[in-house]
């Protein structure tokens, strides 16, 4: 399973933008949401991955 820091909560999130660099991410793949300051992390499968322009993807979540 991937692990994606991001800043903030990962509680609610429903999408993040990825570098299009990493590795694919794929449909139904679940990876790890946590937080830059290691308090919280939460595991998410990936709903869609669609391209967000700007060498990024946007990874929705269910």
């Amino acid at each position: 399973m991937r692990t994606i820091t991001i800043q903030g909560s990962p509680e609610g999130m429903t999408a993040i933008m990825v570098p299009k660099s990493e590795s694919p991410y794929h449909d139904h793949d679940t990876v790890t949401l946590q937080s830059a300051d290691g308090s919280e992390s939460v595991s998410k499968t990936i709903f869609r991955v669609v391209d967000a322009g700007e060498d990024k993807w946007e990874l929705q979540f269910e």
